[in-house]
């Protein structure tokens, strides 16, 4: 079989089944999506209930906060509450009666209000006036003219709770002598003998203004454990059984509950004995459950149909360039990855010849990574040779055994010395067979050069080595403590004729081990020190990612050249560190080597 004939078989079961998958899926998210966003809106709605709510009796509180905080109306009410019990002089009575009446019917408490009422248990009984609707005068009332305090019918629990506010349900208007229209009331009961009650009272109509964002949206306002307030469905209301509502009330807060094709929720305040039981029915009707899975299923069909028709298209596209892929990776290597010549085409299924000439790629590909890895090794050490080479002295060894000999002559010892230290530290430098040394050799060359200096300088110069035993078998390139030392010597001490000191001080660290070469002298300009550091910075991109031989950067000796031998040597662990040091004065380098793991450190 071709393999466009494959290619569509396989590609068209798939489409078929992944239409089918995702028709289901579509169908399903979309009724979880539906859902989850009816009971969203429903826990918002019911949340915006509670809000609207808190903010209508909050506002009712505050009128019973702001009389009580009124001193004239406080004094009032106490001096009525003492004369009930002893001889209050009648003008003081007459006055705080006088200034209840004034001080309740407020521009503030009126518009908050639709009544407002003080009264006590002598059946002193004081009112705001109310606003009539559209009316720009305000109308006379007419109140009761006598009642008692015992049989008011809902004055038993605002008693009970002791000072605190008490949400009152739907009642008539008790104080209206010519209007029954329902109320609902803020109620507390003042501390003190005889102190009397303070109402709030709205009218119930008010609360059909509550805002909602899904008017299909149902909701119960319950007090006091389990009185309605409002209903907003009248109807459902008087369906809702008393066990039924008990277990709808017992529903945890904010959580949905879905019953018969309804969901419930509910929300508390957090300030006031209230809670709104909100619902909505037939949520998903069968009709719509069924209209969404009819548009699931036609979308399932569309899909498959369209992804049909592109499978068809795209093995007819994809399978003729096969053959032209497979031609080019059969005659592709390192030097021509860019050549498209074509072959002559072979057998039927064009895939299977496609991974025989990818895989013969492959090894040609591979055969050419090795050798250009073995290439790149054989420059860096190539490059390593001609750094070495750098740092080899160019004496002749006859003309060292002529000034020793002449020296025997002359009896002269000394010159018999020097030559044989030279003689050593040639032998050294010049066997290019070792091109690394432990810090044992490098100690032992050092002690040759040393004795050369002290020739030279005789007692101006003073030296001290202090390198512990555990770092004595360390492999560092070969030289570095004598490039290090002859640094300090030629550039350190000028202007110095007496007191200068090299010290040279191996350490094992915590992240690895370091040798110090530090001497007392002048120590390095600020700015060629920056560009020294800077050279160093040069060197390492050269060697780590230019690959470009780094004497054609460098040139030259010195610390360049040290630095750039220790990292050819050691990476990313090298240490390599220069500084002025600033107690008695002087310049320090410190290479080593570090543990894996350990931050590096170079050209600080």
């Amino acid at each position: 079989m071709k393999f466009r004939s494959k290619m569509v078989l396989a590609y068209t079961t798939v489409a078929l089944l992944v239409s089918l998958i995702l028709g289901i899926a579509v169908a399903r998210i979309s009724l979880q999506y539906e859902m989850t966003s009816q009971k969203n809106n429903l826990r918002v709605t019911a949340k915006s209930y509670v809000a609207q709510m808190d903010e209508r009796l909050n506002r009712m509180d505050a009128i019973m906060k702001y009389i009580l905080s009124d001193t004239v109306m406080l004094d009032s009410i106490t001096w009525l509450a003492e004369d009930q019990y002893e001889e209050i002089p009648n003008r003081y009575v007459l006055d705080a009666k006088s200034n209840l009446s004034t001080g309740l019917t407020t521009e503030y408490i009126m518009k908050n209000s639709y009544r407002t009422v003080f009264f006590n248990q002598a059946s002193f009984l004081a009112s705001s006036a109310t606003y009539t609707t559209g009316a720009g005068i305000l109308p006379k009332q007419r109140l009761i003219s006598e009642f008692d305090v015992e049989e008011i019918p809902y004055l038993e629990p605002v008693i009970a709770a002791e000072g605190d506010s008490v949400i009152v349900s739907s009642h008539p208007d008790y104080w209206s002598a010519n209007d029954s229209d329902p109320v609902y009331s803020l109620m507390k009961a003042l501390r003190g003998k005889g102190m009397g009650f303070l109402e709030v009272a709205n009218r119930m109509d008010s609360l059909d203004s509550l805002e909602t964002s899904d008017p299909d949206i149902d909701f119960l306002l319950i007090v006091n454990g389990g009185e309605i307030l409002y209903a907003s469905d009248k109807e459902r209301e008087k369906e809702l059984s008393g066990e039924e509502r008990e277990r709808l009330q017992n529903l945890a807060e904010s959580r949905v509950m879905t019953q018969n094709g309804t969901i419930y929720t509910k929300a508390c305040s957090a300030e006031f004995d209230l809670t709104v039981l909100a619902y909505k029915t037939n949520v998903l009707l069968e009709k719509e459950r069924g209209q969404l899975f009819s548009i699931s299923f036609a979308s399932t069909l569309a899909t498959f149909s369209v992804s049909l028709i592109m499978v068809i298209f795209w093995a007819g596209v994809l399978t003729r360039p096969i053959k032209r892929l497979q031609e080019t990776v059969e005659n592709t290597n390192i030097e021509n990855l860019q050549d498209n010549r074509h072959l002559e085409a072979g057998a039927l299924d064009e895939f299977q010849e496609l991974i025989r000439a990818y895989q013969a790629m492959m090894a040609r590909l591979d055969e050419a990574l090795q050798n250009e890895k073995q290439a790149a090794k054989l420059q860096l050490q190539a490059q390593f040779d001609t750094l070495q080479a750098q740092v080899n002295p160019h004496f002749i060894y006859n003309v060292l055994n002529t000034i020793s000999s002449r020296a025997i002559l002359d009896n002269d010892e000394a010159i018999c010395e020097m030559c044989g230290s030279l003689g050593t530290m040639l032998r050294y430098s010049t066997n290019n067979k070792e091109r690394y040394a432990s810090v044992e050799k490098e100690l032992e060359y050092l002690d040759s050069y040393f004795y050369l200096l002290k020739a030279r300088h005789e007692n101006s110069l003073e030296v001290h080595i202090d390198v512990d035993q555990k770092i004595r078998q360390q492999v560092i390139p070969k030289m570095t403590l004598q490039q290090l030392v002859e640094n300090s010597v030629k550039h350190g001490f000028q202007n110095m004729e007496r007191g200068r000191r090299i010290s040279v001080t191996g350490r094992v660290q915590k992240d690895g081990w370091t040798i110090r070469v530090q001497d007392n002298g002048c120590g390095v300009p600020e700015k060629k020190l920056l560009e020294l550091q800077e050279r160093l910075k040069e060197a390492q991109k050269d060697i780590l990612e230019r690959a470009k031989p780094a004497e054609m950067e460098i040139g030259g000796m010195g610390i360049v050249n040290t630095y750039a031998r220790c990292l050819l040597l050691y990476f990313e662990e090298g240490i390599f560190e220069m500084e002025n040091v600033p107690e008695g004065g002087g310049f320090a380098v410190t290479v080593g080597r570090r543990t894996s793991g350990s931050p590096r450190r170079t050209g600080e």
